[in-house]
């Protein structure tokens, strides 16, 4: 069997990991993910507390109630107050993600990595989370600018913002932090591997120098070809002269 070069062999681990963690993670996930409700419950009551009277927060549960109210055919036409859940763990899958990398790159230090990865970790997913919170309420007004007090702008933030943390931030934010603290691992193996792996299909194909064409072949200038000669010899006889 062909030996996997550092860069098959890191993808290889990667993947593996990525999905063994991954699958342990969900197990886990609702006590891991427990300090991230926390800081996400201390976000939303300070810097939503417009909308936000009360969050709860349990193992891999968050409730959050609110002041907004609706009143529509779903509530019996009743004034009721929106309350919305989810699971901290929801968008926190991103470190199982960053501990597979980790782990992959066969470097020492592992262990406080690890540590560090999870703590900057938190703040992106808390970030994520109160944006998944807060959408649900806008979407349970049916997008009410009048219900929910806030002008379009602040509502086309919140659903960018929405976007940038369901799809862009769990996934994105663990592999730019792996890449930045193994960066002299990316360095030495990865870059050096592909470097060795891309340097002979990119090598200079050797100059053929063609000869010089050969001299053209010299003109024999001959002298011009003349008429008949004149012999010089040749006498010329005037007729006699008729003396009368």
């Amino acid at each position: 069997m062909k030996r996997l070069n550092p860069i098959q062999r890191f993808a290889v681990l990667a993947f593996v990991g990525i999905i063994v963690l991954t699958t342990v993670w969900t197990r886990l996930s609702p006590w891991i993910s427990y300090p991230v409700a926390i800081i996400s419950k201390e976000g939303l009551e300070d810097l939503a507390s417009g909308w936000v009277k009360q969050v709860q927060i349990s193992p891999g549960k968050m409730e959050v109630d609110t002041n907004v109210g609706i009143a529509n055919a779903q509530t019996g036409g009743r004034w009721v107050e929106i309350s919305v859940d989810a699971d901290p763990g929801r968008y926190a899958y991103g470190f199982p993600i960053f501990l597979a990398l980790l782990l992959a790159a066969w470097r020492k230090g592992r262990v406080w990595r690890a540590i560090v990865g999870y703590i900057v970790l938190l703040p992106f997913q808390a970030f994520s989370i109160c944006t998944s919170l807060l959408m649900q309420v806008v979407l349970a007004t049916n997008l009410d600018l009048r219900l929910l007090k806030i002008s379009q702008g602040q509502l086309e933030g919140l659903a960018y913002g929405y976007q940038l943390g369901s799809l862009v931030l769990p996934t994105l934010v663990p592999f730019l932090l792996w890449l930045w603290m193994d960066r002299q691992f990316v360095n030495d193996v990865l870059v050096e591997a592909w470097k060795k792996n891309i340097q002979p299909r990119i090598a200079p194909r050797p100059m053929i120098v063609k000869p010089p064409p050969p001299p053209p072949p010299e003109q024999v200038i001959r002298p011009a070809e003349t008429g008949p000669e004149i012999s010089h010899s040749v006498s010329i006889t005037l007729p006699p002269r008729n003396d009368r």
